[in-house]
């Protein structure tokens, strides 16, 4: 159940941000009680995880406070939501793989001369994409 979850919350998130480059702040909160809720009647971490797990969404904030937004701040709430439902490994896997698939896309598009190094892209498509990824390594 929680993985369907997920993978709505990435996959409305990820439209959000390609056609917008800002995601709406509510829908992620309402994805961040209900996977509280959840834990509560279908635990599937341990309360440690899951406060790992949002902590490297809290970091992800500091580091939009940091860089001065060049680190979007809706994504940082984005990955504190989701460490609730993948608890601090599952979070950590997603964040890194996400960044290596963006980092790999953006030099993709800088050598095609698409874009120029300080030119920003959306980030929470790479996030679905490492999701999806995840999920079918998870499959038996």
């Amino acid at each position: 159940m929680q993985k369907y979850i997920v993978l709505g919350l990435l996959g409305l998130c990820s439209w959000e941000d390609m056609k917008g480059k800002k995601l709406t702040v509510i829908y992620i909160l309402l994805f961040g009680i209900g996977g509280m809720m959840l834990h509560l009647f279908s635990p599937v971490c341990s309360i440690y995880s899951i406060l790992s797990g949002i902590l490297i969404g809290l970091a992800m904030m500091l580091a939009s406070l940091a860089t001065r937004g060049m680190v979007g701040m809706g994504d940082g709430i984005l990955l504190t939501v989701t460490g609730v439902y993948l608890g601090g490994i599952g979070n950590l896997e997603l964040l890194f793989m996400g960044l290596l698939l963006a980092a790999c896309w953006s030099l993709v598009l800088i050598v095609g001369k698409k874009k120029k190094g300080k030119d920003q892209i959306a980030f929470v498509p790479f996030l679905l994409a490492s999701y999806l990824t995840m999920l079918l390594r998870w499959q038996p």
